[in-house]
């Protein structure tokens, strides 16, 4: 009698395990992001993708973004169209994470002549702050001389919609 019951409380354990729903996994969801220096020639444009990392427990807060894409200055190669020559300028692409209305990290790379690949996280974690958008901007300024620089229009991401 007491291994019959041992057993069906154990059948009734196993049955009970598995199905139950699995353990909450972060989500993690894709957007290309693309900026340029607003210049006619795009002499410095940049492009990739932000991917944002969202709760276990809810779409919200979003924990984080990986960067990972591209920043190009041209001329790369030198254009063979005299109109776009190389103009004694670097490109430098700056992302910077808010949370609200509080910057919470910043990240930038720049190349010249040369297109450059980058990898880096942005941002909080669920113990930190959290990130709900991320500007995008392309500045270019000049090898020898002081500024004047210039930049393009900051471009705005905010999440993605959560299907």
């Amino acid at each position: 009698m007491r291994t019959s019951r041992l057993i069906s409380v154990l059948a009734a354990a196993v049955i009970a395990v598995l199905a139950a729903p699995g353990a909450a996994h972060a989500a993690t969801i894709s957007q290309p992001f693309a900026a340029n220096s607003g210049d006619a020639c795009r002499y410095g444009t940049t492009a990739g993708t932000l991917n944002w990392h969202f709760g276990a427990t809810s779409p919200l807060p979003g924990l984080g973004v990986d960067v990972k894409g591209t920043l190009t200055d041209h001329p790369q190669p030198i254009d063979p169209v005299t109109t776009c020559r190389d103009d004694g300028y670097y490109s430098t692409v700056t992302f910077v994470a808010y949370a609200g209305s509080v910057e919470v990290d910043r990240q930038s790379r720049s190349a010249n002549n040369t297109t450059t690949s980058f990898t880096f996280a942005l941002g909080g974690s669920a113990t930190t702050s959290t990130v709900n958008r991320v500007v995008v901007q392309v500045c270019r300024s000049p090898l020898v001389t002081l500024p004047p620089s210039y930049c393009g229009a900051a471009v705005v991401y905010n999440p993605p919609p959560i299907a």
